[in-house]
């Protein structure tokens, strides 16, 4: 499987989220998947999942993606709409997007495509400002965040729990630096990701073996990525970014 980063947002009474901010979310998203080259996968920060009701004669999803542009167009905001769909019948949704017991979560592939990382990235940490009572935690498979798991507040960065090690600590500790720094030339015309060899039966035996030799295109070992220690030697560095960065042990039971 290729490299992934997750991300969601707890539905545990204390994390929060506007309708109107989820609004300005779904604008900044778009502009993101839109704005940018993508290789493996877009970001896809989902507050509901939607499936056609088929029980319902014409629920089909060319009808279903028409009804939703007629009503958006009106000025409606997703979550007016998606209750109209969901009241005419026509829909069935599973709210929190793609986990359970979830305000909202996504999942997005990278692969090892480090500059659409740092763009998952800096766009979560944007929506943790404009959200600022909520807490995204985030899980990358890869190297980009250096402990693979972190949590975003309102700008401000957590890590939680007692990985990494204590010499690894101590050096985030001293260097600031959760996130890597990425040099995004690195990655201008970087190929589309697929899981697919074409015509791989017709390869002699040695190229076979280069092809699964070279297996890091699937990015779950990104550090080979970067030029020096986990970073590139010149880049973007989304560590002047965050506001805080704080690191939480949890006691051992």
């Amino acid at each position: 499987m290729a490299r992934r980063i997750y991300y969601r947002i707890f539905d545990d009474g204390k994390n929060f989220i506007s309708g109107e901010e989820w609004e300005e979310i779904h604008s900044l998203q778009r502009w993101y998947n839109l704005e940018f080259i993508w290789t493996g996968g877009k970001i896809n920060l989902r507050r509901f999942v939607i499936f056609p009701n088929y029980e319902l004669e014409g629920a089909v999803p060319p009808k279903i993606r028409e009804e939703f542009s007629k009503l958006e167009r009106t000025g409606l905001s997703e979550e007016e709409i998606v209750n109209k769909l969901e009241s005419r019948g026509l829909i069935i949704v599973k709210r929190g997007g793609y986990e359970d017991g979830m305000l909202g979560s996504g999942i997005t592939r990278v692969a090892d495509n480090e500059f659409n990382a740092f763009l998952v990235l800096d766009f979560l940490i944007k929506v943790s400002r404009i959200a600022p009572t909520a807490t995204i935690e985030v899980f990358d498979e890869g190297s980009f965040v250096k402990t693979h798991s972190i949590c975003l507040s309102d700008g401000d960065a957590m890590v939680r729990g007692n990985n990494p090690s204590q010499e690894a600590l101590e050096s985030l500790k001293s260097t600031r630096k959760i996130f890597s720094v990425v040099n995004p030339d690195k990655y201008d015309g970087h190929p589309e990701f697929s899981d697919r060899v074409n015509d791989f039966n017709e390869l002699s035996m040695d190229e076979r073996a280069k092809v699964v030799e070279d297996w890091n295109w699937l990015g779950n070992e990104s550090k080979s990525n970067f030029d020096f220690n986990g970073d590139d030697f010149w880049g973007f560095d989304l560590n002047q970014k965050i506001r805080h960065l704080y690191f939480i042990q949890e006691e051992e039971k």
